[in-house]
């Protein structure tokens, strides 16, 4: 089996079925299911890779999409689907937009729990990600919870200064937690760094245009998700949290691709 290139993680072991791509943000310390899970799901037909962000530095949209079309296609093959989850559901649709000026045909796109990121967005990541911080007693999450509940009462900015001070509330609760577990040096400070990477991720989805073909893609959603974002939608008796283990979800995903192909 060869490995993706640069870009790319590859989630499946066979490398010879179709092409899918898969965009979400993988390290984020959200405590949701992930591609990784579905793609356990899927037939072994299909090949799935998963986007691997740019550098932490990256803050354009634009800088993520030309980082993840340096390379597929592969030679003489083409892109059967884009997948999405939540905000990456936004880069899918520009990547499916791009893959089809060089193939000549349109990837099938499927998002899951699609929509721009927002405010609560960033409130339940971070509330997420403080929950998971067990060294942390309940006061001091409570502490940073309500630090970040003063700086959306009280913010003024842009969305991407938003993210960014939510990044160093983040970053301040770390510094505490993993004080506490023993994370010194680069350990630590990469693991500070997803949730700053992370929040610009966020940032430049939001000023992603959404193209006109966004609205062609199916929504697989789960049952608390408020949908809207295309014309076809299926709501799935699943949580967010479970959404991309779901095995109905993974059967609805197998039959758009067949179907599709």
């Amino acid at each position: 089996m060869t490995s993706a290139p640069q870009g790319w993680d590859r989630l499946t072991r066979s490398g010879q079925g179709a092409l899918v791509l898969a965009v979400d943000f993988d390290g984020s310390t959200r405590q949701e299911a992930t591609f990784r899970d579905l793609a356990r799901l899927l037939p072994d037909q299909l090949d799935v890779w998963h986007a691997v962000p740019p550098s932490a530095d990256a803050e354009q949209a634009d800088e993520y999409l030309a980082w993840w079309l340096e390379s597929p296609p592969r030679p003489g093959e083409h892109v059967s689907a884009v997948l999405g989850y939540c905000a990456g559901g936004v880069y899918a649709a520009a990547l499916a937009d791009a893959i089809e000026l060089r193939q000549e045909v349109r990837p099938e796109v499927v998002l899951f729990n699609p929509g721009a990121p927002n405010t609560t967005t960033l409130s339940r990541d971070l509330f997420g990600a403080l929950g998971s911080m067990t060294a942390l007693d309940e006061g001091e999450q409570q502490r940073f919870r309500r630090r970040a509940e003063r700086i959306v009462e009280q913010h003024t900015g842009g969305f991407a200064a938003l993210a960014e001070e939510f990044a160093t509330v983040y970053v301040d609760a770390s510094r505490v937690a993993f004080e506490r577990w023993g994370i010194e040096g680069e350990v630590g400070d990469e693991l500070m760094g997803l949730f700053r990477a992370y929040a610009r991720y966020l940032s430049a989805a939001r000023r992603l245009e959404r193209r006109p073909r966004w609205a062609d893609a199916l929504s697989l959603n789960s049952a608390d998700h408020v949908g809207g974002f295309t014309r076809r939608e299926t709501s799935f008796d699943s949580s967010r949290a479970d959404l991309l283990r779901s095995p109905a979800v993974a059967a609805a995903v197998t039959a758009a691709l067949t179907v599709s192909n």
